[in-house]
């Protein structure tokens, strides 16, 4: 008879069960409408063709976003910052979720010096407000592979078009802070740094709940998929005991 390995049967099932656990975290994270807010065409900027021309879903290191469009020919869009000198900007994005704990950012900017920094982040709870700071060669650059600043050294991951001349990268921000308040609103600032750098927001997904607004009682039909996923668990085990 063919001897079975107990410990590595139940550690690969176990695993499988681990990946399940995964994925339903995974189901509350929630892609965030900014076609409100959306004022510029991305598809016109450098290498603007080798971008999704019609938005959709993009999905960078396992984190889906939705790009937003505009215009009659529903172009992929972005909230894009003055590249005018001194030229502050706050766009107010209304969110109203309880229990955020993390935000994915696909920020860029249009021009850009290194160590520059350029603007913000304000992620507004009921009571806390966590500032996250865009600085040129840290967590933002240009979208484009040319003269301006190319460089960044701490980003969630990055999706490139056109054979990496063009990109789009990922912020994570933490928000542990805000985690048992409502998350009411996200500012996005410029300083007005003009050719220093005027950044850009292609869209935004937070971890959060899938429940109304200001419920913190967790999704109840999440959990008959976990306790399915146990028993399978526990009759596969139970077979090689």
């Amino acid at each position: 008879m063919k001897s079975i390995n107990r410990t590595s049967t139940s550690t690969a099932v176990l695993t499988a069960f681990s990946i399940i656990l995964v994925q339903i975290v995974r189901a509350d994270s929630t892609p965030i409408d900014i076609s409100g807010l959306v004022n510029s065409d991305l598809t016109t900027y450098s290498g603007g063709g080798n971008y999704p021309q019609h938005g959709g879903v993009l999905t960078v290191n396992g984190v889906a976003f939705n790009l937003a469009t505009i215009g009659q020919g529903a172009d992929t869009a972005v909230i894009q910052s003055s590249p005018n000198d001194g030229v502050a900007q706050t766009y107010s994005i209304p969110i109203g979720l309880f229990g955020v704990t993390s935000a994915y950012t696909l920020i860029n900017s249009a021009f850009g010096d290194c160590n520059q920094n350029i603007g913000e982040l304000d992620f507004i709870g009921s009571s806390t407000t966590v500032q996250y700071l865009l600085t040129e060669g840290t967590n933002v650059r240009d979208h484009f592979d040319g003269s301006f600043c190319n460089m960044v050294t701490n980003i969630a991951g990055t999706a490139y078009f056109g054979g990496g001349m063009d990109r789009l990268d990922m912020q994570s921000v933490d928000l542990t802070a805000l985690g048992s308040q409502t998350l009411q609103r996200i500012d996005f600032k410029s300083y007005g740094d003009g050719w220093g750098g005027a950044p850009f927001l292609a869209a935004l997904t937070l971890d959060a709940p899938a429940d109304p607004p200001g419920d913190p009682v967790p999704e109840p039909r999440l959990f008959p998929l976990a306790l399915i996923g146990l028993l399978v668990v526990v009759k596969a085990v139970s077979r090689f005991l």
